[in-house]
């Protein structure tokens, strides 16, 4: 299949994804055909540094955790200077599903705490966190790297306050 006719929902993504593409678009321009919505995703080929500004994507990029396991996964580039997680929404990929670390108002709860640590095949927080991340795809602006505390939630939208949970 070509590359030009892949479609796929972003919460599918997989590491060999990343392999064919390392940059994802969100087609928002076929968002209302069918089987489509505002989370798919299609590979963007890219041409030396791609620019956040001209479309939303995801890049891939590499994590390292606490205890030093290199893991696969993706953020999106912010567009301006608002480098927050909850703007790069960085998301581990694993053979057992992806790992997302800002949840919004949304709390996961403990049980799916424990399922995240068990796709990362991990058994304490102190192996994980801190996870440092970088995207492995030249940017216009750098690249888009930062430090994951834990499991992100917002508890108050109006003043961007949030609570880690490991």
């Amino acid at each position: 299949m070509s590359l030009s006719r892949i479609r796929k929902q972003i919460d599918q993504l997989t590491a060999q994804d990343f392999n064919i593409a390392s940059v994802w678009e969100f087609a928002l321009d076929e968002e209302g055909e069918d089987g489509q919505d505002e989370a798919t995703v299609r590979p963007y080929d890219v041409d030396g540094r791609l620019d956040p500004s001209r479309g939303m994507y995801v890049v891939r990029a590499r994590f390292a955790l606490a205890d030093g396991t290199i893991l696969q996964g993706y953020a999106t580039p912010p567009i301006q200077d608002d480098d927050g997680l909850g703007t790069i929404q960085p998301v581990i990929l694993t053979p057992k599903g992806q790992v997302q670390f800002w949840f919004g108002v949304i709390d996961p709860g403990t049980s799916f705490i424990s399922e995240l640590y068990s796709r990362l095949g991990k058994s304490s927080s102190t192996q994980v966190f801190p996870i440092r991340f970088q995207s492995a795809v030249q940017l216009a602006r750098g690249a888009v790297r930062g430090e994951i505390p834990g499991f992100i939630i917002l508890e108050d939208f109006k003043s961007g306050r949030t609570r880690v949970v490991t």
